[in-house]
């Protein structure tokens, strides 16, 4: 496993704090939360799996894990995730679904990934 990044960023007067790391081979993901003021805004996890046979999977791993961690920063800069945003985060997570479809809908999406990541 890799040594992640943490960072601040402050941005219209609010901090952010990124944070992103690999999540190991034996879960072969690079995943970035994105916090405000303690609470998870987004997160946004990179399957490697098909990648685990490269000959240098840590350099590759290592340049996915920056890459991400830099674009993430961007969005923040770029206004994505400000609190006066009408289309934030926050406004999908109010649905009339229940949690039942929502893992549902969770599990499928999952699987879709999955089955894409081995046609790779």
């Amino acid at each position: 496993m890799i040594t992640g990044f943490n960072t601040d960023i402050k941005h219209k007067g609010v901090v952010y704090h990124v944070q992103t790391e690999d999540k190991g081979t034996k879960n072969p993901k690079v995943e970035t939360l994105i916090y405000r003021g303690g609470i998870i805004l987004y997160a946004k996890r990179t399957p490697y799996n098909h990648i685990l046979k490269a000959d240098s999977v840590e350099d590759i791993v290592t340049k996915l894990m920056e890459e991400q961690h830099q674009n993430m920063i961007k969005e923040i800069k770029a206004g994505k995730f400000d609190e006066d945003r009408e289309d934030t985060f926050a406004a999908d997570l109010i649905s009339d679904r229940s949690l039942d479809e929502v893992i549902l809908d969770y599990l499928t999406s999952e699987k879709k990934i999955e089955k894409e990541n081995l046609k790779e």
